[in-house]
């Protein structure tokens, strides 16, 4: 079992930069805890999906969390406290 734990939020303005900031974000975190490139590739994709769609919609951004407890990472996309695409996976 893994013994990462944290708790890593970041909330982004509505900006046009905000899909590359978020598919670096998820490459780092997810590289840093250990996740094959394959799993990495996938997860940053959805997440990269998420934030566009949420932005397209001329929403004020988003918040994104990623939280690693209990053998368990756990990503969130939300705007205005909204869920609108999350996510759930074993640790490596």
């Amino acid at each position: 079992m893994s013994t990462h734990e944290f708790t890593f939020e970041l909330a982004l303005p509505g900006q046009a930069d905000s899909e590359a900031i978020v598919a670096e974000l998820a490459v780092a975190v997810l590289g840093y805890v250990g996740y094959a490139p394959e799993a990495i590739a996938d997860l940053t994709a959805r997440m990269r999906g998420a934030v566009a769609t949420t932005t397209a919609r001329g929403t004020r951004g988003c918040h994104v969390a990623f939280r690693a407890h209990d053998g368990e990472l756990r990503i969130a996309i939300t705007n205005d406290g909204t869920a609108k695409w999350q996510d759930a996976r074993p640790l490596p």
